[in-house]
């Protein structure tokens, strides 16, 4: 079908719906230029996951909930409490900016972001803001922006909650909003399964305790400061894939990881109605300790980051035209036999966007200067035509870069210090509709990502990342959300092209083809929601390819008293056998209940 079908086809369901739905552009947002706007003023396409959506799906991770957004893929090393990454338009999981109020989490060691340490009780939203946005943010953006925001309650506001599952899962957690901030702990333990049967065949478990501070207070009409922090501690368990280099006998043994993140951010805001200044200081620490055989005299990988983050972002609104600007500084340490252990990282970034007529143009540029690598300059152009209060067409175009990881750079005996950035072009091509009874988007886009770093042998033989491979992405992505009889509905799907240049052969672990659909109903004290999941064939290399999967959930909650509600939730009804990492096996039918206390 080609591309002006498929939005012609788009189209007349949308204008002949007579269903009911949210109007997107009553959605404030934060992630597409740092600052407090309106989803109908981002030129960028924006999903959003809000806390009744979370509670409502119930979700054992973070990436359970992000799987459901259309564009992004999961690829995982078991259930939850286990490794994952995401992939955001078949870009690799290192090319999504991942921040948690701000503040980056990623590994500075590894490049990618440790999502079992979070916990979905302690999220009040999640932003994923597609395309390139370094000319904003920096260095990782290339396929997109994930920001996560911690859980806030008003004051006097509290919750109490268990739950108890399959594979012994047991989970505990409360808040509660004390003045201006909001205190939440959560702990949740499960024996799990065996998650690689070609290795070792014990179950491989995990426990999470996490803690999350926030709050703000306005000090006058003008100046307010927030706070925010968040303590991680936990470990998982995993199935070993190394033999020992004398016997060749695989090790056996408990192998587990053990992880203490914690991360917090002060900020300072003065606001007037024409400018916005804001400044912030945080810290992140991602601490992860790999133990071999349960005895750590045997083997132990160490992985730790600090990063100091200092930001002043300004926004001057004048009329029509919006400017926002601002100075980035950060400090990455990490600790470990490294030629280099500690980098700054600074970065100078520029917005405009004019609102004239039906016309809405946004322009960025960003100057980033990563120490020790090289410096790179980033920009980002949109054009946006409204047709009316409902249609609109945009085009845009824009650049991102990666930063080669401390262990592509210094590794000892096999890291190469003159390796440079990675870069990116991507354009784009969308038409969004916003109306009140229905609403969606219809997105075309290319990314053409050069310099990729990959293992490659060197003049004398030695094994040695490189940057030596180019990956071209061509997809496309639909969203609709509509009601109908009381049933809200949404549909996704995405297509993906996305081949590595150089070998002239499909990139690994993307799909060409992903769909989702949700309905939900809500009635008198109940409510409903079912979903469901189609991923692809992927290709995982060797001509091999990872069978297509369909993944049912369901979730049914009741309010049966005052605050009070108890939920089920069924993953995976069909059983199916579901394998997003090669080798590796995510659950089977799976059930969950809890009970829940909600003094507001």
């Amino acid at each position: 079908m080609s591309l002006k079908t498929r939005i012609s086809v788009v189209a007349l369901a949308i204008a002949s719906s007579t269903a009911v739905a949210a109007d997107f552009d009553d959605v404030m947002v934060v992630t597409g230029d740092r600052f407090e706007s309106s989803a109908e003023y981002q030129l960028a396409v924006v999903n959003v996951i809000d806390r009744a959506e979370i509670d409502q799906i119930s979700p054992k991770s973070v990436t359970e909930l992000l799987q459901t957004v259309p564009g992004v893929s999961v690829q995982s090393n078991g259930g939850a409490g286990t490794q994952s990454s995401i992939s955001i338009r078949g870009t690799g999981s290192t090319h999504a900016l991942v921040l948690v109020d701000g503040v980056r989490i990623s590994s500075a060691t590894l490049g990618s972001v440790s999502f079992s340490s979070l916990s979905p009780e302690q999220i009040e939203r999640i932003e994923i803001v597609k395309g390139p946005r370094a000319a904003v943010w920096g260095s990782d953006a290339i396929g997109g922006v994930v920001q996560i925001f911690t859980r806030k309650l008003d004051q006097g506001d509290w919750y109490a909650a268990a739950e108890v599952g399959s594979d012994s899962y047991l989970r505990t957690s409360a808040g509660i909003g004390i003045g201006n901030s909001s205190l939440t702990i959560n702990r949740e333990t499960s024996d799990g399964y065996d998650v690689k049967d070609d290795s070792e065949s014990d179950d491989d478990g995990y426990e999470r305790l996490s803690v999350a501070l926030r709050g703000d207070q306005a000090i006058n009409d003008q100046f307010s400061l927030s706070w925010v922090g968040q303590l991680n501690d936990g470990d998982y368990d995993y199935d070993n894939v190394y033999s020992d280099w004398m016997t060749g006998e695989l090790i056996q043994g408990h192998n587990e990881s053990e992880y203490k993140n914690h991360m917090w951010n002060l900020a300072g805001q003065y606001q007037t109605e024409l400018w916005t200044s804001r400044l912030e200081v945080a810290q992140a620490r991602d601490f992860n300790e790999q133990v071999i055989n349960g005895n750590k005299s045997l083997g132990t990988n160490i992985y730790e980051t600090r990063r100091d983050q200092i930001s002043w972002s300004n926004q001057v609104n004048l009329a029509q035209l919006t400017l926002n600007g601002g100075v980035d500084w950060y400090n990455e340490s990490v600790k470990g036999d490294y030629a280099v252990d500690e980098r700054d990282v600074w970065g100078v970034f520029g917005l405009a966007r004019y609102d004239v007529g039906a016309w809405l143009l946004e322009a960025a540029i960003r100057y980033d200067d990563v120490e020790k690598i090289d410096s790179e300059v980033t920009y980002n152009s949109s054009i946006a035509y409204r047709f009316d209060d409902q249609w609109r067409l945009t085009g845009s175009y824009g650049t991102g870069f990666r930063a080669p990881s401390f262990n592509d750079l210094y590794w000892p005996f096999s890291g190469n210090p003159d390796l440079v950035s990675e870069n990116s072009d991507n354009y784009e091509l969308g038409l969004h509709y916003g109306g009140n009874n229905v609403a969606g988007y219809i997105s075309v886009f290319y990314n053409q990502i050069e310099d990729m770093i990959a293992w490659a042998p060197d003049a004398s033989g030695n094994w040695l990342p490189a940057n030596i491979n180019e990956a071209e992405i061509l997809g496309a992505e639909l969203f609709v959300e509509f009601s109908t009889y009381g049933f809200n509905h949404k549909v996704a799907y995405t297509y993906l092209d996305a081949e590595d240049s150089k070998a002239n052969e499909e990139l690994i672990g993307r799909s060409e083809h992903e769909f989702d659909y949700s309905v939900g109903y809500n009635w008198d004290k109940f409510d409903v929601l079912l979903s469901y999941h189609l991923q692809g064939e992927s290709y995982n290399g060797y001509d091999e390819y990872l069978d297509t999967y369909h993944d049912v959930d369901l979730s049914v909650g009741y309010a049966f008293a005052n605050n009070w509600e108890v939920r089920a939730k069924f993953d995976n009804l069909l059983d199916e056998e579901i394998i997003s990492k090669a080798d590796y096996f995510e659950p089977g039918t799976q059930w969950f209940v809890s009970l829940t206390y909600k003094g507001f």
